[in-house]
């Protein structure tokens, strides 16, 4: 099981913006400079961010994109879920499966997945912040 590219920076650039929360709106520019991003990527994921309600964007010379909730508020699992389209991390049982009924394994797909999704909702982006304020300390 592996995190996808988009998910991966998508992570990244909602970092940045939590890390700079109190700037508000921060240019697309900006947010790729800073996290080494390709801007022409980091726009695609952007927008799908901004369609699930987790960035919201304004135009003009102060124009760009911030949270639209408060750091403590956003979840690494809904962002996760946002890029990913999915809750099912093992694959079991998901549409165009090889399964077409719950076997012996389902069990322990089962649990993975409960066990990953518990894990990444319990993440905030504050707690993530946080965490990487104390690393440079």
């Amino acid at each position: 099981m592996r995190l996808s590219t988009r998910s991966r920076y998508g992570l990244r650039a909602v970092c940045y913006m939590a890390e700079n929360y109190d700037k508000g709106y921060i240019s697309l520019s900006e947010i790729a400079t800073n996290t080494r991003l390709p801007e022409n990527y980091l726009e695609q994921i952007i927008r799908i961010l901004k369609k699930d309600k987790l960035v919201t964007s304004t135009r003009g010379p102060r124009g760009g994109y911030m949270l639209t909730r408060e750091i403590d508020q956003i979840t690494v699992g809904e962002i996760i879920r946002s890029l990913e389209g999915q809750n099912n991390f093992s694959g079991c049982m998901e549409d165009g499966g090889h399964c077409e009924e719950k076997c012996t394994a389902y069990v322990a797909f089962n649990s993975i997945d409960n066990a990953i999704n518990n894990a990444i909702n319990s993440i905030t982006l504050e707690t993530m912040v946080n965490e990487q304020l104390e690393e440079i300390k």
